[in-house]
């Protein structure tokens, strides 16, 4: 069973999953990179956080991203799917901004 989570609700659930998450991408070979990062959501549902020069390139190339939160209390993850945006060039620490467009809190899986 999934929840779905409206972007202007995403700030206070993911509130519940912590301050970090892992951002997806996808590299110029097809296959998808996974990066654990610092995020911060704003009201709106966009989320802003700093990825390296990779996840950047990335980023610019196929700006479809998934943002996941690991399990909270409950059980439930949070997965978002969002547009992100670099700041600037590609370098160590760049500025990427995700505008979340759909988002749901997921079931725990079966033990």
């Amino acid at each position: 069973m999934s929840v779905a989570v409206a972007p202007s609700e995403l700030a206070s659930v993911a509130a519940d999953h912590g301050p970090t998450a892992f951002v997806l991408t996808v590299g110029d070979d097809g296959r998808t990179r996974v990066i654990h990062v610092k995020v911060d959501v704003d009201e709106a549902g966009v989320v802003r956080t700093v990825v390296g020069r990779g996840a950047a390139v990335n980023a610019v190339a196929r700006p479809d991203v998934v943002l996941l939160w690991s399990p909270a209390a409950d059980g439930f993850s949070l997965i978002a799917d969002g547009v992100a945006s670099v700041d600037g060039e590609p370098r160590p620490d760049t500025p990427l901004t995700i505008e979340v467009f759909s988002a749901v809190r997921h079931r725990p899986a079966p033990v």
